[in-house]
């Protein structure tokens, strides 16, 4: 498995786990960076370096505050990381396939992996 691949997954991982608890306006928030994400990967698909080089600008954009909530959401109770999945879990199932092809075919570029890697 390539680097970039797995970076993706720690990332979606890191969505699932984290960004799925914790108050209803950081779950919001989170899972609308997730789908902006989405949308720039799958806009791309096409061109690779142009994927990596809005992702990266993207990541400079919004991963400092997306760390921010990350550490303040990652020791949320499970009752509540349950109830966020219920309520977000279809829209990042949607967004994780909307960005699957783009990632599939990119994940191998520098630009990409290095955008990945900023987040």
């Amino acid at each position: 498995m390539s680097r970039n691949f797995k970076i993706l997954f720690a990332l979606l991982a890191a969505f699932l786990l984290i960004g799925l608890s914790g108050c209803k306006s950081d779950e919001e928030k989170l899972v609308s960076y997730m789908e902006e994400m989405a949308s720039i990967v799958d806009k791309n698909k096409d061109d690779c370096d142009k994927m990596g080089d809005e992702l990266d600008k993207w990541a400079k954009s919004n991963s400092k505050e997306m760390k921010e909530l990350e550490k303040k959401l990652k020791d949320k109770p499970e009752a509540d990381q349950k109830a966020a999945e219920e309520k977000y879990g279809k829209r990042i199932e949607a967004a994780m396939e909307k960005m699957m092809p783009g990632i599939m075919k990119c994940m191998d570029n520098e630009k990409v992996g290095k955008a990945m890697e900023n987040m």
